[in-house]
């Protein structure tokens, strides 16, 4: 069920923007669905278990997950596929998603939010901001936050991880 990165071909393109800064496009075959930022897979779902995760680092980050989680913070949402994972492992547990990207939010809505399982709360709102405001704890904080030209700044700066310490009374992962 593995998403192939290197032999992977679609055989529709279900959505298309090309800005400037970036080009998003959702491709589809008869086994995945994919979402592609300037040519590059950040995300792929299975269609027949969308809670799977398909791409290999995402599988290691699942092994290291804690046993239980009841307050979930994503920081990065792409497509969504550690949501999914999350909401059927977790289907109780509140779960908050925040991107930056509105159309990032609008097409995970359209196109890979799971039908099952917890449906994440989610957020438009700059990471550190959301942080900032936040008064709630969080059990698990993912942070997967990506820029076309490398890993973001805000991740080599220290205020992103000092909010984070004020609201994690778990584990943080960072993808």
């Amino acid at each position: 069920m593995d998403f192939n990165l290197q032999a992977y071909q679609a055989d529709h393109l279900l959505h298309l923007s090309a800005k400037p800064e970036r080009r998003l496009s959702i491709l589809e075959n008869a086994r995945h669905r994919w979402l592609e930022m300037d040519g590059v897979v950040q995300s792929a779902m299975s269609l027949s278990q969308p809670e799977h995760l398909c791409l290999p680092h995402q599988q290691s980050i699942a092994e290291r997950l804690p046993a239980q989680a009841s307050r979930i913070l994503e920081l990065g949402l792409g497509g969504g596929d550690l949501t999914r994972h999350l909401g059927a492992r977790w289907p109780e547990a509140r779960h908050d998603c925040v991107d930056l990207d509105a159309e990032i939010l609008t097409l995970f809505q359209q196109f890979f939010q799971p039908s099952t399982g917890g449906a994440p709360r989610l957020h438009h709102a700059d990471a550190l901001h959301f942080l900032l405001e936040s008064r709630e704890q969080y059990d698990l904080v993912l942070l997967d936050l990506f820029s076309q030209d490398g890993n973001p700044l805000l991740l080599l700066q220290a205020p992103i991880y000092q909010a984070l310490a004020n609201c994690l009374r778990g584990s943080l992962i960072v993808n």
